[in-house]
């Protein structure tokens, strides 16, 4: 499958095939299938957003505490782990110096069971 470069932006789950004057925070080389699989992921991550809504309007559940919110920075680490697979070298070198990357301990998509 042929790759192209794309430009990522994670907080408002864009995926451009230009440089327009939208903000993008990362280039990857993708096949249209995964952009596809980045598409879907940033689906589920907005549908699993919407669930963590609930839980800001109780005060009395700890955010260390509640199951939405820890399946939201599940789909959030799978994101960055699909950009990192795809991305330039400038693109991976910089989310391995966010906080949650483990190099030892990469996101194994494809053994994750299919409803997270």
């Amino acid at each position: 499958m042929e790759k192209r470069p794309y430009y990522v932006n994670v907080e408002s789950g864009e995926i451009l095939p230009i440089k327009t004057a939208s903000t993008f925070q990362f280039e990857i080389s993708a096949s249209d299938e995964d952009v596809r699989k980045l598409e879907k992921k940033f689906s589920e991550l907005e549908s699993t957003a919407n669930d963590t809504f609930v839980r800001t309007h109780l005060p009395y559940v700890p955010y260390s505490n509640d199951s939405d919110n820890d399946r939201y920075d599940q789909k959030l680490k799978e994101a960055y782990q699909i950009i990192h697979d795809l991305g330039q070298e400038e693109t991976r070198q910089f989310i391995e110096t966010m906080s949650f990357w483990n190099p030892e301990k990469p996101q194994d998509l494809e053994k994750r069971p299919k409803d997270e």
